[in-house]
Order: C-alpha cells, then structure tokens, then sequence
C-alpha cells in the first residue's frame, strides 16, 4: 500500500498509523532538524536547510539532492497551524516549475498512536505529476514512520 493517485480528481490521498501520538508526529512534520533528520534516504535524495517560520502566512523551504547529486528544493507558506491536529501548507517544487499545490495532513488520536492523512491536491491536468507525487509520498511517509518507531498504511 501507500499514497494513491486520483488522476481523475488530481489529488494524491495517503492514510498512515504511525505509533507516535499526535503531538510527536506534528513536531517531526515542522521541526527543521526532524526533517532534515528523517525526510529522505541516501540511495534516494536527502533534504537540508529547512527554513520553518510555523504560523499560518510563514514560509517554509528546504533543499535536497539526490543520489546522483542533483540538486532541487521545494517551498510554500503555511496556511493552517493547528498543533497536533492540523497542518497545511502550500508546495512549489522545483522539478513541477514551481506550480502551487496544496498539501493537507490531518492527525486523529488513535490508541496505537496517530492516523495520518495527507491529501495533496491541485494536479487538475497534470496527471504525470499527480502519479510521480502519489509515489513520493509513499516514501516520504515510510521514512515518517520509521523514524517514529513504526506505522501501517490503511
């Protein structure tokens, strides 16, 4: 399992139970030396010099290179900040042309941890992308859980 691609619709969809509670998963979604620490793999692309001002309006950036050594980065601005229940922001990324989309991640307590949902939106006629994210996402999130002990995709 992992993120799903809905073309149709574009939006790419994940659910994942992460055994964290809500508040530990929020703070490794926006802390800069937790995503630096765990948003990424060698063999894959690491990211750096993640930028975080966490308030809706604030900007949020980070670098990354991939395993080849080369270079991207994504950026956006945050439009909700609602610890630990809560985050959106927007995402410009620089192999997309910087288009804007949209990335929404809920957090529900569950008694194993935390579901989270990321629904991220805004490929409308970009169905190449809309898939290449839905595969992205499915990594972005394994490394979450791995780096918080551990998650199952629903």
């Amino acid at each position: 399992m992992g993120a799903v691609a809905d073309t149709g619709r574009g939006i790419v969809e994940a659910v994942i139970e992460i055994e964290a509670p809500p508040e530990r998963v929020f703070v490794s979604l926006t802390d800069p030396v937790e995503l630096a620490s765990w948003w990424g793999a060698v063999e894959v692309y690491r990211t750096f010099d993640w930028d975080v001002d966490l308030r809706p309006g604030g900007s949020w950036s980070c670098k990354s290179e991939n395993a080849a050594g080369q270079p991207s980065s994504v950026r956006g601005e945050y439009l909700a900040v609602e610890p630990p229940r809560l985050l959106e922001t927007t995402w410009c990324a620089s192999w997309d042309d910087f288009v804007e989309t949209r990335v929404r991640y809920e957090l529900e307590p569950t008694p194993a941890g935390t579901r989270l949902s990321v629904i991220h939106s805004g490929f409308a006629r970009r169905t190449r992308s809309c898939r290449e994210h839905a595969e992205g996402w499915t990594l972005v999130l394994s490394w979450l859980g791995d780096h918080l002990g551990g998650a199952t995709w629903t």
